[in-house]
């Protein structure tokens, strides 16, 4: 019997170390395990944190992009709107002269355009204030430039802020206001913009 306990004893003994390595296996490789995942999950982390960083920068950029031009549009749209004004201004002061310096303009800009005889249209203000003088002052200034020219006032009224149009039959010439404002404005819109910003 003592023979048998022993052989049991030393089985159990065997099973005891046998488990004990098994366990001390299991636990090496179950580490061995963790700290790998655990690498890879910090490589991962280090690889989405980077790639956030990149994706933020990139947006910052574009942010500031964004910003940098919407900035340059709202003071191009300032300027635009400033030039526009002084435009403005400058076409109610030519609209505003006294009736005898509208009178003289008016006929120095006609005299340069006739080649022969035309009809006057003016707007109804014009009309009423310069419509009687000026026609025979056109005349004056084209006799005194050697050529001879009949200038009549139109019966129709135009719709535009002030100048003239001549209607010299198959040819009209348009010295509004408006059409002259358009045709200078390119060439100093460089010059007001200096004058106003430079």
């Amino acid at each position: 019997m003592n023979d048998i306990s022993a052989i049991l004893a030393s089985i159990q003994e065997d099973a005891r170390q046998y488990g004990e390595a098994a366990a001390a296996a299991a636990r090496e490789k179950a580490e061995a395990i963790t700290e790998s995942y655990s690498q890879e999950a910090q490589a991962e982390t280090a690889r989405v944190l980077e790639a956030a960083k990149h994706q933020a920068e990139a947006v910052r950029q574009r942010a500031v992009s964004q910003s940098g031009i919407e900035s340059r549009n709202a003071k191009l749209q300032v300027r635009r709107q400033a030039i526009d004004t002084a435009f403005q201004k400058a076409m109610e002061q030519l609209c505003a002269m006294p009736a005898a310096k509208k009178t003289a303009v008016y006929a120095a800009m006609a005299a340069q355009s006739l080649t022969g005889d035309a009809a006057l249209v003016l707007n109804k203000a014009d009309k009423a204030a310069i419509g009687a003088a000026l026609p025979a002052e056109i005349e004056k200034r084209c006799a005194a430039a050697g050529r001879a020219c009949k200038v009549t006032l139109s019966g129709a009224t135009g719709s535009f802020a002030g100048g003239f149009i001549l209607d010299q039959g198959s040819t009209e010439t348009n010295c509004t206001f408006e059409v002259l404002s358009t045709s200078v404005k390119e060439e100093l819109e460089a010059q007001v913009d200096a004058a106003l910003f430079g």
